[in-house]
């Protein structure tokens, strides 16, 4: 059996490697695996048989040895046959190629009958094919399959290439592990998925690193609200002359009739499109290099690279809007970092992952005493071999572990929730305009001293205290209708819109509360102030409180 195995390995091995060479370069990296690990599931299974042939137990046999030449003729037959018509039909019709539209897993026992039949014999109660020279042989050569798709690796930098590949070794592994004849190619084909994965892992941390730690933004990727703007072409009609107005209303009308008939599923395609590229570059790699390895790696090793992608996508949309804030307004960078944290919040969830973990670290700021007390102790002992050796003390004393908790998901929610309050607070003194100061002074005036110091106060004259709610009166509708509208440009859903307003509306309110408290509490017949001058003010008032329900209310 030795000689039997040593003659078929060395008989074999330049031939299958060859063979996967060849595969590699008709099919290329993806073709080839498929091929190859078909190849290589039926090479067991005719090995097996053959083997059984000689060495197994005849009693055992199901079908007699002419039964068993007849399918592997046949199966030979028909590979021959597939060659042939991939030559007549050229390289890229080949029904193996895997840009065919025929193009199949196969060798499979479920494709061919033959192989069934093979298959059946082969699984009978005679294990003489798991004699461990036999199997040695069998792993050898599959080898193959690991040395030539590991070489192809090393230089494949594209995700969706190594995702494809793994995708196809799980499933050839799977076809492998059906029939105990073929699990030295499972074997095989399992190697092969390590190599695969720790190659993908490598290249998404190596993007991730590129695209999102180390992103440096350029002015086009912080051309905010640039970018929600419309990505429209301006249009502009010239009209020559009266007599040709009519024409040119026709062929505009024409126009738009053609594109509307145009119309179809491509817009929405487009549509959705224009949003993607909205986003943020980061944020659009850590969700575009997620969605590709999820299910492709170890749910552990995913949901690490998820947590770290997750950490440096938040600090890279914390920087992006502080540059925003600089170059376009605080309502434009509060409303970037919210609509950001709101779809890498959504984007997520589907993966249904924890985003946890606990980082270890060593701790040396004890070492130089613990040194210190060790050199100091004349009596140590250090070939003790108890728990009193002075070496054991001076590493417990001087080195500890610390650990730490990291939460990226409890993270991004707090950074939402701080953007969120931060647009609230902003928007709120935004609109309130020059009331919030006014506020703000009548507190500090009457916390450090009392009412009768406010009633003096210059800021409390009843003309500068009526031109102050006059003023935030006026410029209300223009303040509205520019929240309005970026919010509309940032925030798509209404219902988000109004979650956001509802608290900018009740801090309004209180505002407005303690500033009709100091308004009425306020001196009497002094400093500006009479009958007629408050109730002219609390008017100012309510007719701003009325405009803000107004507004509120259409959310």
């Amino acid at each position: 059996r030795n000689t039997y195995c040593g003659a078929r390995e060395t008989l074999l091995t330049s031939t299958v490697r060859t063979h996967m060479d060849i595969l590699k370069e008709r099919h290329g990296l993806v073709g080839m695996t498929r091929l190859a690990s078909v190849f290589l599931i039926r090479l067991c299974t005719i090995e097996t048989a053959l083997y059984l042939d000689f060495f197994g137990d005849p009693d055992k046999r199901r079908y007699p040895r002419k039964k068993v030449k007849g399918v592997l003729n046949q199966g030979d037959d028909e590979e021959v046959k597939n060659g042939e018509e991939g030559k007549e039909g050229g390289t890229d019709e080949s029904p193996m190629s895997p840009q065919s539209p025929k193009y199949k897993r196969m060798g499979s026992t479920s494709s061919h009958p033959g192989a069934a039949a093979l298959a059946s014999q082969i699984l009978s109660e005679d294990s003489t094919y798991r004699d461990a020279e036999f199997q040695s042989m069998l792993g050898s050569l599959c080898s193959a399959l690991h040395r030539t798709i590991r070489r192809g690796l090393v230089s494949v930098l594209d995700l969706d290439v190594l995702c494809q590949v793994v995708s196809v070794l799980r499933e050839e592994r799977s076809a492998a592990n059906s029939s105990p004849t073929t699990l030295a190619a499972a074997r095989a084909v399992s190697g092969v998925i390590q190599d695969a994965q720790e190659r993908l892992i490598f290249c998404a941390n190596n993007a991730l690193h590129k695209e999102v730690a180390r992103f440096k933004p350029t002015a086009r990727d912080l051309n905010y609200p640039g970018k929600l703007l419309g990505e429209e072409p301006k249009v502009s009609i010239i009209i020559e002359d009266d007599s040709k107005k009519e024409d040119g209303e026709d062929e505009v009308k024409e126009e738009k009739a053609k594109e509307e008939e145009a119309k179809g599923p491509e817009d929405a395609v487009a549509a959705q499109l224009r949003v993607y590229e909205s986003w943020f570059p980061p944020m659009r790699s850590v969700l575009r290099i997620l969605s590709k390895i999820f299910r492709v790696v170890e749910p552990r090793v995913f949901e690490d690279i998820a947590l770290q992608s997750v950490q440096s996508c938040t600090k890279s949309l914390k920087d992006a809007s502080i540059h925003i804030l600089r170059k376009s307004g605080q309502i434009h960078a509060d409303l970037f970092l919210v609509k950001h944290l709101l779809i890498l919040r959504e984007q997520l969830s589907p993966f249904d992952i924890q985003l946890r973990s606990v980082e270890r670290q060593l701790d040396f700021s004890e070492a130089g005493k613990a040194v210190t007390r060790f050199l100091a102790n004349r009596n140590r002992r250090l070939f003790s071999m108890s728990t009193e050796n002075a070496l054991i003390t001076l590493l417990r004393e001087g080195v500890s572990v610390q650990e730490s908790s990291v939460d990226s998901k409890r993270d991004l929610e707090d950074c939402l929730r701080s953007a969120c309050n931060d647009f609230i607070e902003h928007t709120s003194s935004s609109l309130l305009g020059p009331i919030a100061g006014f506020v703000d002074q009548c507190k500090s005036t009457v916390a450090g001293s009392s009412m009768e110091a406010l009633a003096g106060a210059p800021f409390m004259n009843g003309i500068s205290v009526k031109g102050v709610f006059a003023s935030a009166v006026g410029n209300l509708d223009g303040e509205l209708d520019n929240v309005s509208k970026q919010m509309n440009l940032y925030l798509e859903n209404t219902a988000t819109q109004g979650i956001l307003l509802k608290p900018v509306v009740r801090k309004m309110a209180r505002t407005l509360e303690e500033g009709k408290r100091f308004i009425s509490e306020g001196p009497e017949e002094q400093n500006g102030w009479d009958a007629e001058m408050r109730a002219d003010v609390l008017k100012l008032v309510e007719e701003y409180e009325l405009k803000v329900k107004v507004a509120s209310s259409k959310k």
